[in-house]
Order: C-alpha cells, then structure tokens, then sequence
C-alpha cells in the first residue's frame, strides 16, 4: 500500500551481531540463511515476536516525532505511534506473519498507551533513532567486509547539560512479565557488548546501556534497568569475534550447500525459547551429498 508518510519499518543492521550469532549458535543455521537470504531477525511469526515488533514501531515513532519536535522540524513527517503500529500488518508482504500481527495490534497499543502515560514527564534530549552505527572491533574483518561491526541503536538519548550530560544507548524490549533476572539474562549479550564497546569511545560522557523494558501483558508495567558492565567478557569480545567471524565468512565463501555445514543439534538451537528453528524440518530430512569432505581451514587467531 503507498504510504504517505515515514513508517519506521527497520531490520537487522547490514553486519550485525546476528550474522555471528547465529553462526555460533548452529553454523548450518547460519548456511540455510546465507543460503535463502533470510534475514534472521524478522521472526515476526510468533505471537510474542510480532508484538515486540509492533510496540518497537510505535515507540520508535514516538521519540522519532519527540525529536523533531526537539530540533524545530515537523513531527507529521512521521505516522503518529498508534497509526504506524496499526499500519505495519498491512505492509507486511508475509501474509501468515501480517495475520499473526494484526491480533496482537489492540495489545501493542494498549502497552504504548501505558507507556506514554508511565514517562509522559520524561526529560531527555533525543539524539537518535533507530541509528546504525559502525562499531570498531579489531579482528572482525574478512574478505568483502569491513574491520567493524554494526548495529542499529533503537535510540540514543542524553541527560543532564555541560560537562554532566551523559549519554544513553536504549534497547527496546517487551516482555509477558518483568523480572530481576532480565538485566542479568542481557548483559551478556553480544549484541549489548557492541554498544557498551561502542560507548568506550564516548569517554566519560557514555551513561551506559539501558533496557527499555515494556511488559505486554493484563497489567502493563515498564522500567529502565542499566546493564551492569562484564569487563571479562568485554576484553576477550574482539578475539572471540573474530575468530568466530572468520569460519563464517569462510563457510559462507566455500559454496558448501547448508545440509554439509556443521549442525549443532540442541533443545536449545532446533527447539528454542518460543518455537522451533524454521530450518528444523529441512535438518530432519536433508542427506549431504557426500560426507567425505572437508570443511573450511581457518586459523587460529593471535590474541590481539
């Protein structure tokens, strides 16, 4: 359908943290995405994907609007927040996942409605939003991709002024129930790991990462933990990047069909926190061509 306004309809950045993810979590994942093109962070055919992706929108929309109002530009360039989480199922090309997003539509806007009452006398100055950024991790590069990694920051917010501003990188995300354990469960995340690496370059201005926690749900409810630093994980991030980016790229360059890359057969990977893995049927039936082979030589990486 023509849209006639901006509608924050965003993915994956181009070279991400979920390309190594998955990759570490199950290489011939990894082979049936590089395979099909698939962009593995568009699993919107879960009920509880599709509303995180639906709340995301709209409160994208809404500090895409508070930040136009900010600078002095016109904030009708976006859709409102309600519209644009009522417009993204009938854009969405996938007619099973837009029918599984358009259900949880009322829910998603009765969360945003909570929310913007929760923080309506927030006072924070909006730098960005759902803004890549290029983050410098040395060891990462490969042949046809560049010596960093990227990401897309859903928003970027300051507080305080002069020498006491600091700044914020904020993650979206929704939830059946807040708990305590939720700072704990993301900390080690790789992909919060890049914003905290990130925000090393900032200096004293950075104020960390922040969870923007919205809680979908009977009872709405909605808090903003900080993510505790993890300096252990943080120092051996570029050397265990790499070398995990380095197989990737060679399997992905090899042209070895996914049924011949290495499987990680796991509850965890073919099984999962909601649902299967949507390669598991194809894993179940596929028969290598032949399994006298070799797969990709890589180095062992040098610490760094």
């Amino acid at each position: 359908m023509p849209l006639d306004r901006i509608l924050l309809n965003t993915g994956p950045s181009p070279n991400g943290w979920h390309k190594a993810e998955t990759f570490m979590l199950c290489p011939r994942r990894r082979g049936w995405d590089h395979l099909a093109e698939r962009d593995p962070g568009r699993g919107w055919h879960f009920p509880a994907t599709a509303r995180g992706t639906l709340v995301h929108v709209g409160l994208a929309h809404y500090y895409a609007r508070m930040k136009c109002e900010q600078e002095g530009t016109d904030p009708d360039a976006y859709y409102d927040p309600e519209t644009a989480i009522a417009l993204l199922p009938r854009v969405e090309e996938n007619e099973h996942d837009a029918c599984t997003m358009l259900v949880e539509v009322p829910t998603a806007i009765k969360a945003l409605k909570g929310y913007l009452a929760h923080y309506a006398f927030e006072k924070v100055r909006v730098l960005a939003v759902e803004q890549v950024v290029e983050i410098p991790v040395p060891g990462t590069g490969g042949p046809g991709e560049p010596p960093m990694k990227t990401a897309r920051v859903d928003l970027i917010y300051s507080k305080g002024s002069g020498d006491n501003e600091r700044i914020f990188f904020v993650d979206h995300k929704s939830t059946g129930r807040i708990t305590n354990q939720h700072p704990k469960f993301y900390a080690r995340s790789g992909q919060f790991l890049l914003l905290r690496w990130l925000g090393k370059h900032l200096g004293d201005r950075f104020g960390g990462v922040v969870l923007n926690l919205v809680q979908c749900a009977a009872e709405n409810k909605y808090t903003r933990p900080s993510l505790d630093p993890v300096p252990g994980f943080l120092v051996s991030l570029p050397l265990a990047l790499g070398w995990f980016e380095r197989q990737r790229i060679a399997f992905e360059e090899s042209g070895l069909p996914p049924e011949l890359w290495p499987p990680i057969p796991s509850e965890h990977t073919c099984q999962g926190r909601y649902s299967g893995c949507p390669y598991r049927d194809k894993c179940d039936v596929a028969v290598p061509e032949s399994l006298d082979m070799e797969w990709p030589k890589v180095g062992v990486p040098r610490p760094l």
